[in-house]
């Protein structure tokens, strides 16, 4: 049985660079493969191996870049390696959207935790939003969901800057850290209703019952 590990957390991350081939080389000693985005502003990953090596390369990890703890993480199993290499990657930002953002400014977001969320985009005064790619969105979404259908997250901001500042949004995504961008543009273009589901679909998934799940499809 393999585990899929799913991470981000947005913090200052100085000499980031030097770090990119130590980590690659620990996870194909732990036979650990995925993908781990290192940037300036903080890092995002999807790892997976045996569950032993895995924690062992997310402490690592937190050990590398001195993180107590992810701003949002989800575990899930997996019968086979879904990855097929181990990579690591150094980019500017942790998603591209053109929009530098730190921890101080991530705190401020408004989070909706689970149990509240089905209340929030059941309100006929929210628009929703899912921040995903098109075809993600075509696998599964919330009832009500709008998808702007741009490939490229660095898109967002045209559709973003269409919307009226004085509606409620609530915003989703597959783990979350897409909603940390978007949401971090959006309040600095004026916007002050702004609202995003905690730790994303993932969470939500694990979270609610079948039963009182508005969710509808699958998650990618």
């Amino acid at each position: 049985m393999y585990y899929i590990q799913g991470f981000y957390k947005i913090k200052k991350i100085s000499n980031y660079k030097k770090d990119q081939q130590n980590i690659k080389s620990f996870f194909i000693s732990k036979s650990v493969r995925g993908t781990l985005i290192i940037s300036p502003e903080g890092i995002n990953g999807t790892i997976a191996g045996q569950k032993i090596n895995l924690n062992k390369c997310i402490n690592f990890i937190k050990k590398k870049f001195s993180i107590s703890s992810f701003d949002n993480q989800n575990l899930s199993k997996c019968k086979f390696q879904p990855f097929y290499r181990a990579k690591v990657k150094i980019k500017k930002e942790v998603v591209p959207i053109g929009l530098k953002v730190h921890g101080k400014q991530n705190k401020k977001n408004k989070y909706i935790n689970p149990s509240e969320w089905n209340k929030m985009i059941r309100r006929k005064n929210v628009i929703l939003i899912d921040v995903r790619k098109p075809f993600e969105y075509k696998v599964g979404t919330f009832k009500g969901a709008i998808n702007p259908n741009v490939d490229s997250f660095r898109s967002f901001p045209k559709y973003f800057n269409k919307l009226k500042k004085n509606k409620d949004i609530a915003m989703f995504c597959t783990g979350g850290v897409r909603c940390e961008k978007a949401s971090n543009y959006l309040k600095r273009k004026g916007f002050e209703n702004i609202y995003q589901l905690n730790g994303g679909i993932l969470n939500y998934l694990n979270t609610i019952n079948k039963d009182k799940s508005l969710w509808k499809g699958e998650c990618f």
